[in-house]
């Protein structure tokens, strides 16, 4: 993750607009609507409000031990985090919604509260990993912009600003490079014609696949099959690993 421009006040204020651009859908959902199948298997667009929900907690956990020094996980040991997702579910919409609001506006306070030394700390995510915690907003805007497409309620990989579909299809791609199980590849971004090349580095790449960036964000991340793509030699699309 670059940290060139790095701003505070303008990824908060982003953070905030995506924030409210996913309440304002899901308070547009009825309850069958809202018990319905999101993108991803086996959760309900009730599951993703949730998981944001609590994805916040998480984080704010995160801002708090960069804050204070304190090593504090993002979630408790087990399955506490799916445990404290399904909990969040059985509330009533009209509480899941508050419960969103309030926890997006606790992990706000939390980071708008950073001195520059908490932003420079290192915390670890859910899997153990150490990262600096300026990141911690670039990460919620990240969930926030892509379970919104997971709804499956109107808001689709078109609507990422232009500056978040680059950020993010360059950390995509490179995440990709070197995992076993990529088919090597060229990705040309028609928008900027930037090429990014995904897969084993030893290889060369076996065909170059084109198109607009947020559409190839889309397929590299799962949220589509690829429509909009070509690839050149053509041919079908290869299955890629899951993105995260």
């Amino acid at each position: 993750m670059t940290t060139d421009g790095f701003d505070p006040a303008a990824l908060l204020d982003e953070m905030s607009t995506a924030t409210q651009q996913v309440l304002d859908t899901a308070e547009r959902l009825t309850p069958d609507r809202l018990a319905g199948a999101s993108l991803l298997p086996g959760w309900s667009r009730a599951h993703v409000l949730a998981h944001l929900a609590r994805n916040a907690d998480g984080l704010g956990n995160l801002a708090h031990w960069a804050a204070t020094g304190v090593p504090t996980p993002m979630y408790g040991p087990g399955g506490a985090r799916e445990a404290g997702i399904e909990a969040t579910v059985r509330q009533s919409p009209e509480d899941l919604l508050a419960d969103l609001r309030t926890a997006s506006a606790r992990l706000h306070d939390a980071l708008a509260s950073m001195s520059p030394a908490a932003w420079g700390a290192k915390v670890a995510a859910r899997d153990g990993r150490e990262f600096a915690a300026l990141q911690l907003p670039y990460r919620r805007i990240r969930e926030l912009y892509i379970h919104h497409v997971d709804l499956a309620a109107g808001w689709t990989p078109a609507h990422w600003p232009g500056d978040f579909a680059t950020r993010e299809l360059f950390e995509a791609a490179a995440s990709f490079r070197g995992r076993p199980g990529t088919v090597p590849l060229m990705l040309h971004d028609e928008d900027s014609g930037r090429r990014l090349a995904i897969g084993p580095e030893e290889y060369a790449p076996v065909a170059v696949v084109s198109g607009r960036r947020r559409t190839l964000l889309a397929w590299l991340i799962g949220r589509t099959g690829g429509d909009g793509l070509v690839m050149d030699p053509p041919g079908t699309l290869p299955p890629l690993p899951a993105w995260m």
